[in-house]
């Protein structure tokens, strides 16, 4: 829509975890450090948290883009699961045959794997994304795969990537063995206002936009900062509403009453107001009894449907993964199926002019042999 008023090449400000898009904030640095060391070094346990919208599959993404030939990795963002069916979901992602296995069959045929890799130097990590909806029995099933070691270092490595409710989650008195485990932790924090102004740049910049450096102002910057709380995902939002309502406008620069139409536009948004319809309710509870009052949600409540927006975020995205995949492995088995049908007719007709020719061979055989036993009889007489 605004792409070719602003020369951009595409849309700077998506929602996905692009990592063609990634901002290296200082957190974000960091965060890659403690990665790339854990992984070269092999450290077991990894745990990388951050706040929703903070950046954490961007930065999984981009490290993927980093990894050694050597390495063998799995992704897995299904995480409210039983453990039977986190193997089967281990298996698939390494490519194993799970079918008709109970879950010590699915740990049996991991194992395997793990050394078979590592007999051919290469070593296997599995990245859990959105870990905090981990059930706890599944927490400790994972906790068991650290069993899984060689001689003098671990088989797999495990990076659990989560929201700040995965370390809550794993500092209960029963996870305590777990938690044990863990060599290598990092949360990543919010971005600083100069790092949200260097951000906002640094996607524009990629998107090729001409006038990445001018076309947000210093006052578009500052309150896009104060409206975001530093939150990528939020940053990303805003800034893509802005340009629509400037392309609309036909303004040259984003300034600063076009985020605030922005965010008064959020705001009474029937999705995201949270006073809709204030007046009506006032009305209503003035008509209520004391204990008819409605009740507003506490923070818990908030947390887990945010929780639970993010999970269904990271349930689609991975079904969209598995649909591009599927699609693309029906493409390669629909051509398989063709190469191999159009090869079956031809044996069909080789196979045919065989016959023919056995046919005519057989009636020249049967004439043959008619007039030598006519010939013979001849003789006999």
């Amino acid at each position: 829509m605004y792409e070719e008023f602003y020369a951009m090449q595409e849309k700077p400000f998506d929602l996905l975890p692009d990592p063609d898009f990634f901002y290296m904030s200082s957190g974000h640095d960091s965060a890659y450090t403690h990665l790339k060391y854990a992984i070269q070094e092999n450290k077991g346990f990894v745990v990388i948290s951050g706040e929703i919208g903070c950046g954490k599959t961007t930065l999984i993404n981009y490290l993927l883009r980093q990894l050694p030939e050597d390495l063998i990795v799995g992704v897995i963002s299904h995480t409210d699961v039983n453990p039977e069916l986190f193997f089967k979901l281990i298996c698939r992602k390494f490519e194993l045959n799970y079918e008709g296995l109970d879950k010590g069959e699915m740990v049996a045929v991991f194992q395997e794997f793990l050394i078979n890799s590592r007999q051919q130097n290469k070593r296997v990590t599995l990245i859990i994304d959105e870990a905090q909806n981990l059930p706890d029995k599944t927490i400790e099933e994972i906790r068991m795969l650290s069993n899984l070691e060689a001689e003098k270092e671990h088989l797999v490595q495990i990076i659990l990537v989560g929201q700040p409710e995965l370390r809550q989650k794993l500092r209960q008195p029963h996870l305590e063995q777990f938690i044990q485990r863990v060599t290598v932790h990092y949360h990543l924090d919010k971005l600083s206002e100069e790092e949200v102004k260097e951000y906002i740049r640094h996607r524009l910049r990629v998107a090729g936009c001409p006038t990445y450096a001018t076309l947000f102002s210093d006052t578009a910057n500052t309150a896009i900062w104060n409206a975001s709380h530093g939150i990528p995902r939020m940053i990303n939002y805003i800034c893509d509403m802005a340009l629509v309502h400037g392309y609309a406008d036909g303004k040259a620069i984003i300034d600063e009453n076009i985020i605030n139409a922005v965010l008064t536009s959020r705001r009474e948004s029937a999705l995201f107001n949270e006073n809709t319809n204030e007046n009506r309710d006032k009305e209503s509870a003035t008509r209520m009894k004391p204990d008819e009052q409605p009740t507003c949600p506490t923070n818990p409540d908030i947390t887990k449907l945010l929780q639970r927006i993010s999970f269904l975020e990271s349930m689609i995205s991975s079904l969209n993964s598995q649909l591009q995949e599927q699609m693309a492995t029906r493409k390669v088995r629909d051509k398989l199926s063709l190469e191999l049908f159009t090869a079956l007719q031809e044996s069909l007709k080789t196979r045919q002019k065989i016959a023919l020719r056995y046919q005519k061979t057989y009636h020249r055989y049967q004439k043959l042999h008619s007039a030598v036993k006519k010939h013979l009889a001849k003789q006999n007489r």
